[in-house]
Order: structure tokens, then C-alpha cells, then sequence
């Protein structure tokens, strides 16, 4: 077993690097490891299609399709605007005010690639027009999207509960805290950088146009505060709160801001198709692997090991950390959760570390991910944007990278900057 672990991981390893697509590399290895040990295709199938019958995963596509409405119907714009207004005239307002929406955006989309694509393509040629430095802009842009999959609804966060079998919305509120630390700590950076990165104080707005933007951005704001609210408010369950979120959004694109037409509707849909299908197919993949995982024992054993090796839990959290910071180097985020939480899960309950505190701590990981070559996500988006080498994106993400990597360090040895929330609101492990 030992040696079909090595050649596994081998084989995933060498087609990754030769480009094959994640889901094609997950499924045809673990496939053929599982036909190997005996297991038939049509067994392979039906194992696939009973983990695909989850209620959580039926609100997938709905918070992708929010999200692809949200892009194309241009609220970037509107929330920056909004927050241009509050913030704008401090030093480095402009970014600051990029960072402010960001957030609000990651909380309405669940999305970072649809995060940093709508706001890569608003915000870095205002940016540079203004006088920041293009990978400074770059690289603001591409560390804050990661927001997107740490501030609730988070994909990630719904997929480590779909595995963990754990409460996704006391996931999500775990994820709040951290994620708006981040964005301060971001924001307490280019106050202080400012001044070498180009970045100066914007006009202070008028108090009638600072009422009227912020006006205009209500209905735009409502939108997380609807979905949210409905999730803890008791009123709707996870899959009704991402269908109403799409009705929100439609409703805000089409006939509030009238920013997007019915004509392009169908192509909002189709994108949202083609980004679902790509992660179910990712599900599909890492599904499997997680099936040879299991069957083959790892858990268990990883689990004898480190238990008399008599670590204690944030000694584990910190090895743990730098191996997700590798696997983040060349794996894509849902396939880093969907393969390493069925090995490592058995052994964070035993360990008394609280799955929420380790949901966060992961996804931190993930959002380092994003920000990694050679297949960070996010540099790639970045670049695709905004036309500009993926080396000058990296070149500006880097004292973001280190920012967040001193958050995961907070968070890894203060597990109230996870629990709290959750606790105050939903109770102890409510």
C-alpha cells in the first residue's frame, strides 16, 4: 500500500506539471488505484453519484450564478463608489476604498476568482491611472479577492462542511472575523506605504453627494444582508438563502441599476454553468481520491503517528500548515480540501482542536494558495485582466503574502479569532 501511495502521488504530481486538467489528473489515478485493488468502474460510478446527492451542494451553482451576476452586472462599480466616499480622502483612499469593496463583494459572491475579476478589471486601471505603481495595484487586487472565500458565503466553507459533516453556517460565521482582519491589516499597509507606492488622499466628496452614492448602494448592500440574515435569522436554509441571493442580484441588475439587459441573461447563465461544472467535476475527482484514502488505511495510520508522537495541537497546526502551504503550490483549493480533510479530520477531533478554528485555519491556507506558482488562481486572473506578466503580479503580491501569512499565525494560535463568533451566536458547538 505504501508503494501505490508513492506512485499515486507521483502521478498526480507529473501531470499536473504536463497541464492536464485537476479533474481529469483526480479521477483517471484514483480510478485506476481503486480498479487495481479490485473495485469495479460501476461501483466507481455509483460512489460518485451518492456523494453528489447532498442538499448543501444543490446551492453551489446558486451562489456561482449570484456571483456571475454580481460581475456582470457591474455592483463593483456601485460598492466601490460607495466606499470611495467614505474613505477616500485618507491617505491612500483610493486603495483602501478598492479594499472596503472588495470585502463587501466577497460577501455577496462566495467567489475569489469572481472577486478578483470584477475588481481587477474596475479597480487597477484607476489605480495606475491615479498614479499607484502597476504591481502594487496588481497586487492589491489579486491578495484582496482571496476575501472571497473567507468572508461568508464561502465556497470552501461549504464544501470542508459537506465533507466534515459540520455546520456550515457556524463555518461561515468563523470566517468573519478573520477575514475582516485581513482587510484592516491590508488597509493599515497602504496607509503606511502610500506615499512610495504612489497612492494620495482623493477629493473629499460633498455631504449631498456622499448621501446620494451611498443611497444608490443600498439596494447593492442588501443583498449579503438578505442572505445572511435569512441563514441566522432562522428564516431560510443554506440552498434557499443561495437562491435568494440570485434573486436579489437579478433583481438589483436588472431593474435597480439596470446595468445589465434580459438579452444578456443566458450568457450570465451559461458562464455560471461552465464554473459549476468545473468544480463538480473537481468534486467528482477528489471524491475518489478521498475513497482510496480512506479505503487504504492513511487516516487511521496518520492518526497512531501523531498521536504517540505526543504533539500537542498547535505543534500539529503548524506542521499542518507547511504542508497545505506546498500542496497550495500545486493543487487548486477544493482539491487541497476534498483530498487532505478525510486524512487529517480523524485526527483534529482527537486532538480536542475545534473544526471550525480548523475550517479557517485551511481556508487561510487556500487563500496563500491562490497567491502561490505555479498555479496560483488568482495571479493568473490578474493577469488575464490586466494583460501584464504573471511575474509583476507576483511581485506585488508578496508583502500581501507575507500580511496574510501573519494572519494564519494569529489564527493558528489564537482559536478565538475563529470560535468566538460562532459561539456567541450559534451557541457552543451549536
Amino acid at each position: 500500500m505504501g508503494s501505490l501511495i508513492v506512485i499515486g502521488l507521483g502521478a498526480v504530481i507529473l501531470f499536473l506539471a504536463l497541464g492536464i486538467p485537476i479533474y481529469l489528473v483526480l479521477m483517471g489515478v484514483a480510478s485506476t488505484l481503486l480498479v487495481a485493488e479490485g473495485r469495479t468502474v460501476a461501483g466507481l460510478g455509483q460512489h460518485v453519484l451518492d456523494h453528489l446527492q447532498s442538499p448543501i451542494l444543490i446551492s453551489v451553482p446558486f451562489f456561482i450564478l449570484a456571483a456571475v451576476l454580481m460581475q456582470g452586472g457591474g455592483l463593483a462599480r456601485v460598492l466601490f463608489n460607495a466606499a470611495l466616499a467614505w474613505i477616500g480622502w485618507v491617505r491612500g483612499g483610493l486603495a483602501m476604498s478598492g479594499i472596503a469593496a472588495t470585502a463587501v463583494f466577497a460577501a455577496i459572491t462566495g467567489s475569489s476568482a469572481a472577486t478578483t475579476m470584477a475588481m481587477g478589471t474596475l479597480l487597477v486601471p484607476m489605480m495606475v491611472e491615479r498614479g499607484y505603481k502597476p504591481s502594487f495595484a496588481m497586487g492589491l487586487t489579486a491578495a484582496a479577492g482571496t476575501l472571497g472565500i473567507l468572508i461568508p458565503p464561502s465556497l470552501p466553507m461549504i464544501l470542508f462542511g459537506l465533507i466534515a459533516e459540520e455546520s456550515i453556517p457556524r463555518l461561515f460565521l468563523g470566517g468573519v472575523i478573520p477575514g475582516l482582519m485581513q482587510a484592516g491589516l491590508f488597509a493599515l499597509y497602504v496607509f503606511f506605504v502610500a506615499d512610495r507606492v504612489g497612492g494620495r488622499a482623493e477629493p473629499m466628496v460633498s455631504g449631498r453627494e456622499f448621501l446620494s452614492t451611498n443611497l444608490h448602494a443600498i439596494p447593492a448592500y442588501m443583498i449579503p444582508i438578505v442572505v445572511l440574515g435569512g441563514i441566522y435569522g432562522g428564516f431560510v436554509t443554506l440552498t434557499e438563502a443561495a437562491v435568494l441571493g440570485v434573486l436579489c442580484a437579478l433583481i438589483a441588475v436588472l431593474f435597480v441599476y439596470r446595468s445589465a439587459r434580459l438579452r444578456d441573461i443566458p450568457k450570465m447563465l451559461t458562464d455560471a454553468v461552465d464554473r459549476t461544472s468545473v468544480i463538480i467535476l473537481i468534486i467528482m475527482g477528489a471524491t475518489l481520491v478521498s475513497a482510496w484514502i480512506i479505503k487504504s488505511g492513511v487516516p487511521q495510520d496518520f492518526a497512531r503517528t501523531i498521536i504517540e508522537s505526543d504533539l500537542k495541537p498547535w505543534q500539529f497546526l503548524l506542521i499542518l500548515n507547511a504542508c497545505l502551504l506546498i500542496l497550495g503550490m500545486f493543487l487548486e483549493g477544493v482539491a487541497i480540501i476534498l483530498i487532505v480533510l478525510p486524512v487529517v479530520s480523524l485526527v483534529v477531533r482527537d486532538m480536542g482542536i475545534d473544526m471550525t478554528h480548523f475550517a479557517v485555519v485551511m481556508v487561510i491556507n487556500i487563500e496563500l494558495a491562490l497567491l502561490s506558482p505555479p498555479i496560483g488562481l488568482n495571479l493568473f486572473v490578474m493577469s488575464n485582466v490586466t494583460g501584464r506578466p504573471v511575474s509583476e503580479v507576483l511581485r506585488g503580491t508578496v508583502p500581501f503574502f507575507l500580511i496574510m501569512l501573519c494572519l494564519l499565525m494569529m489564527v493558528t494560535f489564537i482559536p478565538a479569532l475563529s470560535t468566538w463568533l460562532p459561539n456567541l451566536v450559534l451557541g457552543q458547538g451549536g
